[in-house]
């Protein structure tokens, strides 16, 4: 896999959570100067992302998991490491629960949840299974394949733009940082973990990932001013899924499907399974290297599915998913923001243990 492959897999896996919760996530933190939020959002990540490329930077061919073995031992890395595997289960479980109600929702009403997410477990468990090479490689081909169909989503309705919606632009109070639904957006921000699982041969590639950052902005931006713009803040902040219905406000004859809305849940369900697998592989690779590197990384796999699938089928409704949203938000504001920094100061500790 080259640099081009991992840097379209780290646009694709922040698209889907930006399409999975983002935009009401925001729309709900602060009734004007959404972009605010998403600004401080990014701008984060471009910091801890900076932290975390240096690190790996300092030690090519290594992972986080290596720089952190050789600076607080094996049993240190696992203490630093036991948050992050919670958060990456959690995180698992809503995504595909998530998923698997939306399409049963849109596209497979008659079908029941608890088939809708075996299928997609099933998908996520072969993926993850051929491991994160398969999955980098296969990325290029969802990129290809998906973006018609996520700029036809997010572009159909600009007939009904209102650009007055727009106003105000500014929230001199920054109220958002007192609503749980801005610390809960955090989650897109996970997309760049995957990094520091691939032995880096090159040198600081920042540059590079920072222009992927800047791309990945302006999709946020989109999906959260394409509904705003379409329906308003008062009505928008009740709708669960603004940017399907911000599609289904078109109806286009020249079109072969009857609801617009399609190319949007089948876009954003393909990178949900792409995003599950890769945090799949993942927690698999951490629970193996650390905890039971002596057994078969497919019973590793076969183990969390299962788990995943039947604690699934006791989620009552998807509402009760914003407890576990707001659980989890802890576990994901460590992995993004003190992981990385830990992986830092482990690596520039190190450095000074060889230089000595």
């Amino acid at each position: 896999m080259n640099r081009t492959q991992v840097l379209t897999l780290f646009i694709l896996l922040h698209l889907a959570s930006i399409f999975s919760i983002f935009p009401e996530r925001i729309i709900s933190a602060t009734s004007q100067g959404h972009w605010i939020p998403v600004a401080i959002l990014f701008l984060v990540e471009l910091l801890v992302l900076w932290l975390y490329l240096k690190a790996l930077s300092k030690f090519p061919g290594q992972t986080v998991l290596d720089i952190c073995n050789g600076a607080v031992s094996k049993w240190g890395t696992r203490l630093i490491a036991v948050p992050l595997l919670i958060f990456l289960y959690i995180e698992l479980l809503l995504l595909m629960y998530f998923q698997s109600v939306e399409i049963k929702a849109v596209l497979l009403q008659r079908t029941p949840t608890s088939a809708t997410s075996a299928v997609f477990i099933i998908l996520c468990f072969y993926a993850a299974w051929k491991g994160l090479t398969v999955l980098v490689r296969a990325s290029v081909g969802l990129c290809i394949l998906l973006m018609p169909f996520i700029l036809f989503s997010m572009l159909i309705s600009i007939k009904n733009y209102k650009f007055s919606y727009i106003f105000p632009i500014w929230d001199s109070k920054l109220s958002f940082f007192s609503h749980t639904d801005f610390y809960v957006c955090t989650v897109i921000l996970a997309g760049f973990l995957f990094l520091g699982m691939i032995p880096a041969k090159q040198g600081d590639q920042f540059r590079k990932v920072a222009l992927a950052v800047g791309i990945i902005f302006v999709f946020a931006l989109g999906s959260v001013y394409v509904p705003l713009l379409v329906f308003g803040q008062e009505t928008v902040a009740n709708l669960q899924y603004p940017m399907l219905m911000a599609s289904d406000t078109i109806d286009l004859e020249w079109v072969v499907f009857d609801w617009l809305p399609s190319f949007y849940v089948v876009a954003s369900s393909a990178l949900g399974v792409l995003k599950v697998s890769v945090l799949l592989w993942m927690l698999v690779e951490l629970v193996h290297q650390l905890f039971a590197p002596r057994i078969n990384r497919i019973w590793v796999i076969s183990l969390v599915c299962v788990s995943l699938y039947l604690i699934s089928l006791w989620i009552p409704n998807v509402s009760v998913l914003d407890s576990y949203l707001n659980l989890n938000t802890y576990f994901c504001l460590y992995s993004v923001i003190v992981f990385p920094i830990i992986v830092f100061v482990a690596a520039q500790w190190r450095r000074k243990k060889v230089s000595a």
